[in-house]
């Protein structure tokens, strides 16, 4: 199975005017890992109440099972908030091209 490109972002070309191209770019990144962000906080809440609501011992009265489902669903959350981490990197590189690349006037 080959790897699909992510074509938001491999349609981009770094030719021409750079700064343009970085501009689009980090738009791009930053629109995509927001996208990332609200599907994996969706799927932390759904995946984590599906587990919950699964018979626990049965002493416990199922909150061993709640538990778990939270620590399973705490791997979703540390994801999100990556792609929240992806998204300012995004948004700063534009800014950082023009500040180390742009003449100074």
């Amino acid at each position: 199975m080959g790897r699909p490109d992510i074509t938001e972002l491999s349609s981009i070309e770094f030719t021409g005017s750079l700064g343009a191209a970085f501009l689009a770019y980090g738009k791009q990144l930053t629109e995509l890992a927001e996208r990332w962000g609200l599907e994996l906080e969706i799927a932390a809440v759904d995946a984590e109440a599906a587990m919950g609501s699964m018979k626990g011992h049965l002493l416990l009265f199922g909150l061993d099972s709640k538990v778990r489902a939270r620590r399973v669903a705490r791997r979703l959350k540390r994801a999100q908030e990556l792609t929240a981490a992806m998204a300012e990197q995004g948004q700063l590189l534009h800014r950082t091209y023009r500040k180390h690349f742009t003449p100074k006037q």
